[in-house]
């Protein structure tokens, strides 16, 4: 039975895949993926890979999306290739083992770290952006030495098909493989039945849970990218023409289907109004009056995701926007407002073009109305003063995040990207992405010309006084 159309099959059990995971265990064992030179071609190669197909994933992100071109290469592509070129220029001395300190009591020792990789990892992606979350993490774990499985979301089939031929065909099975099908009958034949040396997941809380559970069953360790509701706090002293060009931006793009998207807006009660005005004219400058034509505002991804949408429009005032096409999976750019702090628009993920605005008195009502949904992926902040950014970034918990910008911090490899709590855990980006998937051996090497006598058996007072002179010192 061949792994590369498992989408066919109705049951699909262990022995599914065990041949697959045997062979890329031995070929681990092999060492092969190990060396500098193996690694680097790999990653070449990928970067080959994405340049030479780039038009072929521009039109696959189009058909799930209706993203445009630049839209592709901006979030998606480039990304990936920034990230490639990242770990490219690095690799060697991430790879080097590092010299540490030793400790008197261990003389005459030397102590060093060596960066291993950790086997055979699991990559489940999602459909939102599947090119960029799904090659940005592979591009580690192949600077890191692994192999790979990767199970793409089928709810975005044209891209994950896409990548499925180009990735099988260029690369070895026994090293990188891509596997197709429904999330829910193929990932428990793997998680439950196979050792993972790591399993990263990117997605929504609810299967996040699922995910943890099943891989706990062989304890396969898991990074969890989840989501959350992001607020985005506007301050008196924003720049207010910015503050609506860059939430519009990170609000709009991929029709509001990011993880990191502003989720709500708290605004101070004394600028509601001309912001409102102003995040118009912004989406109205971007966009034109009607959306539905332009060629640069992407689709929902299935009905199923238009039809929940649509239940949040029924839960506020709709101050601009609201229309939609079920034909076209068209939803509109749409503010609202009047939205009590229990609904469902505010407790779930919005995934979607729909912006609740709601306003604040002062920080601390800021602070408390964030904190009726914690955690969240990312915190944007809009202010002209360092000291209201202090207030906010030492009491708030967030993945990651950005004053007076959105997004835009997962541009920047140097940086984490994670979550926290209950929007997930673990991080990965640039060297992130590489400690991710390396195990870091610690390691002391003593020499054996001495011998302290006080270390072995008799023990006697003067021995622990020794001891308690070389440990525990003041």
């Amino acid at each position: 039975m061949s792994v590369a159309h498992l989408e066919s099959q109705s049951q699909i059990t262990a022995e599914t895949f065990r041949p697959l995971y045997d062979a890329q265990s031995a070929y681990f064992k092999t060492g092969i993926t190990r060396t500098y030179e193996f690694r680097r071609t790999q990653l070449k190669k990928l970067e080959s890979i994405i340049r030479e197909n780039e038009s072929q994933i521009a039109a696959a992100l189009y058909k799930d999306l209706r993203k445009h071109p630049q839209e592709a290469y901006m979030t998606e592509t480039g990304a990936v290739l920034e990230e490639i070129k990242v770990q490219l220029r690095n690799l060697k001395a991430w790879m080097r083992p590092k010299t540490v300190t030793s400790s008197i009591f261990l003389f005459p020792a030397h102590s060093y770290i060596v960066p291993d990789p950790l086997g055979t990892v699991l990559v489940i992606s999602p459909w939102n952006y599947p090119i960029l979350l799904t090659l940005r993490v592979v591009a580690g774990a192949i600077a890191a030495g692994n192999t790979l499985i990767i199970k793409p979301s089928e709810l975005s089939p044209n891209t994950s098909e896409l990548m499925a031929s180009i990735l099988n065909e260029a690369f070895p099975k026994e090293y990188l493989h891509v596997l197709l099908g429904e999330g829910a009958t193929v990932l428990p034949g793997l998680l439950e039945h196979f050792h993972f040396d790591h399993v990263m997941y990117t997605g929504s809380t609810s299967v996040g849970k699922k995910i943890m559970a099943m891989a706990a069953k062989q304890l396969s360790p898991v990074t969890l990218e989840l989501g959350g509701k992001s607020p985005c706090v506007v301050e008196p002293d924003a720049n207010l023409k910015i503050a609506a060009k860059r939430i519009v931006w990170g609000k709009l793009i991929n029709a509001g289907q990011s993880c990191v998207a502003p989720d709500y807006i708290l605004v101070h009660e004394s600028i509601k109004t001309v912001f409102i005005e102003t995040l118009i004219k912004e989406i109205e400058r971007g966009f034109g009056t009607n959306p539905q034509k332009s060629s640069s505002y992407a689709r929902i991804i299935n009905q199923k995701r238009f039809n929940q949408l649509l239940t949040y429009l029924q839960e506020g005032t709709i101050v601009y926007g609201g229309q939609y096409d079920a034909s076209d999976l068209y939803i509109a750019p749409t503010i609202l407002e009047n939205i009590h702090p229990d609904a469902g628009i505010m407790k779930d993920e919005l995934f979607g073009p729909l912006l609740p605005v709601f306003t604040y008195k002062d920080k601390q009502e800021a602070l408390d109305f964030i904190d009726r949904n914690p955690y969240p992926l990312a915190f944007y902040l809009f202010t002209s003063s360092t000291t209201t950014e202090r207030y906010f970034m030492e009491r708030l918990r967030f993945g990651g995040g950005a004053v007076n910008e959105t997004i835009l911090q997962l541009a920047n490899s140097a940086l984490p990207y994670g979550g926290v709590g209950y929007s997930g855990h673990g991080r990965y980006l640039g060297k992130y992405s590489f400690d991710t998937f390396t195990h870091y051996k610690g390691i002391v090497k003593r020499a054996t010309w001495f011998e302290p006598f006080f270390r072995h058996a008799p023990f006697h007072p003067m021995k622990t006084k020794l001891w308690r002179f070389l440990l525990g010192r003041k």
